[in-house]
C-alpha cells in the first residue's frame, strides 16, 4: 500500500505540472487567436482601401493620402505579428524568446525557426502551442528552387547514409556473398558490412576479404577497389570474375548496385554540406567564379572555387547579410535559395559573362525559366484574340504586343502568342524571328534580364520599346530598359523574374508603393494578393482554434484523472475514525480470545486426557 501511495503521489505531482502546462498553452493559443483576428481585420481594411482607390473616383492626391493609412496598417500588422504572452512570442515558431519580425534593409525579416514550441500536454496532445510566422503571415515562402541535378560523384568518404542507393531506397547494410571464380574452382565467401560508416569502409572490408581468400583475384596494388562517377569499381585480374549476391532476404548488394556487375549501378549520392564543388557533375559541367546575390538595392558577391564545400558556399551566402540563404533540397539533388525579407525582391545573377550560378542551377533567370514565373507568378499578359469591332474578324493590329525601335531609325513589331509563352527561350526566339539583320535578343551576360544587342547601321538614334497592346512590354521589363551606346549598342530590360516573399507584409508594402506612385494596375494587383493573404490568416486561426479546443478537452480529462488518483490515495492514506475504532475493537477481542485459547491449551498435560 505504501508503494502504491508513492506512485499516486508522483502521478499527482506530474498532473499538477501538466495542468499548469495546459493552462499556459491555452493562454498562448488564446493570444494567437486574438492576434490572428486583429491581423485579419487589418488585411480586410487594406483590401477595402485598394478597392476604393481603383477607378475614376480617386486621383493622385487621394492615393498618396491612403498610402499613409496603408503604412499605418503595416506598422500595426508588424506589432500584431510580434505579439507575446509571458515573454513567449506566439508567432516565432520554436524560437520564442526572440522577436520574430524586425525591420531589415528596408523590408521585414522573419527570425523565427521551426514549426512551433512543444511541451508536455499529456497523451494525445502532441502538437506545438505556438505557430510559425510562415504559417500565419507567409514569412519564408519565397524559394528559388534549383533546376539542375548536381549529380555529386561517389567518393570513398561519402557516407552510406547519404546514398539514395541503386533502388532509390537508401542502403540497408548486412551480409553479402562474394563469389571469386578463377575459371577453375569458384569460391564463395561472406562479407559482413553491418556498422560501416562510409563507402571507403565498405570497399576496404570487401577488398580485404577477397585478398584473404585469393590474393591474385584483384589486380594492381592496394587499393584495387574504388569509385568512378556514381559507381563502385573493382580492378579484377583478367582471368577472374567476381560476383556479388545478397544473403537470404537481405538487399545490401542490390542497394550498393553490386548485383548487376561487372558494370555496377549508380548509387546516386546526395549533396551534403561536406560535398566539394569539384565533386559535382551537372549536365554541362561545373564552372567556377563570381555569383551576385541581390535583394532589393542591396548586393553581394560570392566567389566559388573547386575546393569549396557546399557548406562553405552556404556560409558565405549567409555572411553577405542580405537576408538570403541557400539550402540543400529535400531530395539531396540540388540547391535552393531562400529570400527571408518581405518587401525586397531577390535575384541571383552571373557576373561578367560567367556561368557559375547557372552551373549550380541557382541563377534566377535563364533560358529555361518559365514565363509563367515572371512577375512573381503572374506571368506575362499578352494581347490575344482581339477582333475588329466593325468587321468582327481577328484584327492583327490589335493583337500586336510591342514595337522595337532600332538605332538606325527602323522598327519591327512583335506579336506574342500563347504558344510563345513557355520559356524565356521561346520569347527570345519569337523576337529574333521578327528582328532585322544585325539585331539579337538574348539574356544579360552580367546581371539578369532580356538584352537587345543592336548592330543595325547607320546609327541615327537609340534602341527603345513602345507598348502597343496588352501588358507584354511592361511584364517583360522592356519599357524601362537602359540603352548603352557602342559598336553594338545594348538595351537592357528590367529583371522581371525576381523572387518575392509571398507574405502580407510584402503585399502591404507593394500597395503602399502603388498608391504613392499613382499606379492603378499596381493597386489592383496588390488588392488581389491580399485575398490569399487573408485566406492564410483564416487557415492559421482555424488551426489555432482546433488546438485550443483539444487543450480545453484535455484539461477536463486531466481534472477527472486527477480526482480519481486523489480518491485512490485518500482511500489508502486517510482514516475513518469510527469505522477504524470498531474494527480495532473487534480485532482486539478476536486477539484476546485467541490468546486465552492458546493459554488454556498450553496448561493441559497428558494426564488431562488419561482415564
Amino acid at each position: 500500500r505504501a508503494s502504491v501511495v508513492l506512485v499516486l503521489d508522483e502521478r499527482l505531482e506530474n498532473a499538477d505540472q501538466r495542468f499548469r502546462n495546459l493552462s499556459h498553452a491555452q493562454a498562448l493559443l488564446d493570444t494567437a487567436d486574438q492576434a490572428l483576428l486583429d491581423a485579419r481585420d487589418l488585411a480586410v481594411e487594406a483590401q477595402s482601401i485598394a478597392s476604393s482607390q481603383i477607378g475614376v473616383g480617386s486621383d493622385a492626391t487621394t492615393r498618396r493620402n491612403q498610402a499613409l493609412v496603408i503604412n499605418s496598417i503595416l506598422q500595426e500588422m508588424t506589432g500584431v505579428a510580434n505579439r507575446s504572452f509571458a515573454d513567449v512570442h506566439v508567432f516565432a515558431g520554436a524560437s520564442v524568446p526572440r522577436q520574430p519580425f524586425e525591420s531589415y534593409l528596408g523590408g521585414i525579416r522573419y527570425n523565427g525557426t521551426g514549426e512551433g514550441l512543444r511541451t508536455d500536454l499529456g497523451a494525445g496532445l502532441d502538437f506545438p502551442v505556438t505557430i510559425s510566422g510562415e504559417q500565419a503571415f507567409g514569412a519564408l515562402s519565397a524559394r528559388l528552387e534549383g533546376d539542375v541535378d548536381l549529380n555529386p560523384s561517389l567518393t570513398r568518404s561519402t557516407r552510406i547514409a547519404d546514398l539514395n542507393g541503386a533502388r532509390q531506397l537508401g542502403v540497408s547494410l548486412g551480409q553479402i556473398d562474394v563469389t571469386i571464380d578463377d575459371g577453375v574452382t569458384p569460391v564463395t565467401i561472406g562479407v559482413d558490412l553491418a556498422g560501416i560508416e562510409n563507402v571507403g569502409d565498405a570497399l576496404d572490408r570487401i577488398e580485404a576479404a577477397i585478398r584473404a581468400q585469393d590474393p591474385g583475384a584483384l589486380a594492381g596494388g592496394y587499393p584495387s577497389a574504388g569509385t568512378a562517377g556514381e559507381q563502385l569499381t573493382f580492378n579484377v585480374t583478367g582471368t577472374y570474375t567476381i560476383t556479388f549476391a545478397d544473403v537470404g532476404s537481405g538487399t545490401t548488394a542490390q542497394d550498393l548496385g553490386l548485383d548487376s556487375g561487372p558494370t555496377y549501378a549508380d548509387l546516386d549520392p546526395k549533396v551534403t554540406n561536406l560535398t566539394q564543388l569539384t565533386d559535382l557533375a551537372p549536365v554541362g559541367g561545373m564552372t567556377y567564379g563570381d555569383i551576385r546575390f541581390r535583394n532589393g538595392s542591396n548586393t553581394g558577391v560570392v566567389t566559388t572555387s573547386p575546393g569549396m564545400t557546399v557548406g562553405q558556399l552556404k556560409a558565405q551566402i549567409a555572411s553577405l547579410g542580405l537576408g538570403i540563404r541557400a539550402e540543400i533540397s529535400e531530395d539531396g539533388k540540388s540547391l535552393n535559395v531562400v529570400n527571408e525579407v518581405s518587401g525586397l525582391y531577390m535575384s541571383v545573377e552571373e557576373v561578367g559573362g560567367g556561368t557559375a550560378a547557372t552551373s549550380l542551377g541557382i541563377r534566377s533567370l535563364t533560358d529555361s525559366t518559365r514565363v509563367s514565373d515572371f512577375n512573381f507568378g503572374r506571368g506575362v499578359s499578352i494581347a490575344d484574340g482581339a477582333i475588329d469591332p466593325v468587321s468582327g474578324l481577328p484584327d492583327p493590329a490589335r493583337n500586336m504586343d510591342f514595337r522595337v525601335n532600332t538605332r538606325n531609325g527602323g522598327s519591327f513589331d512583335v506579336d506574342l502568342e500563347p504558344g510563345d509563352m513557355g520559356t524565356v527561350a521561346d520569347v527570345l526566339m519569337k523576337i529574333n524571328l521578327a528582328a532585322p539583320a544585325g539585331f539579337l535578343a538574348t539574356l544579360a551576360a552580367d546581371g539578369n534580364g532580356i538584352v537587345f544587342e543592336d548592330g543595325t547601321l547607320p546609327v541615327t538614334g537609340q534602341t527603345s520599346v513602345t507598348k502597343l497592346n496588352g501588358y507584354a512590354a511592361e511584364d517583360l521589363g522592356l519599357l524601362n530598359g537602359v540603352y548603352t551606346a557602342g559598336a553594338t549598342a545594348t538595351f537592357a530590360a528590367e529583371d522581371r523574374a525576381k523572387v518575392r516573399v509571398d507574405s502580407v507584409f510584402t503585399t502591404l508594402m507593394e500597395m503602399r508603393t502603388a498608391l504613392e506612385t499613382n499606379n492603378e494596375r499596381g493597386i489592383t494587383i496588390a488588392g488581389e494578393y491580399l485575398a490569399p493573404d487573408i485566406d492564410r490568416l483564416h487557415q492559421a486561426r482555424a488551426l489555432v482554434g482546433a488546438r485550443a479546443s483539444r487543450i480545453e478537452a484535455g484539461r477536463g480529462r486531466e481534472q477527472d484523472v486527477q480526482l480519481l488518483n486523489e480518491k485512490l490515495r485518500s482511500d489508502m492514506t486517510e482514516l475513518d475514525y469510527t469505522s477504524a475504532s470498531t474494527r480495532y475493537a473487534l480485532l482486539q477481542l478476536a486477539q484476546q480470545a485467541g490468546l486465552t485459547t492458546t493459554a488454556q491449551s498450553f496448561s493441559r498435560t497428558l494426564l488431562d486426557f488419561l482415564g
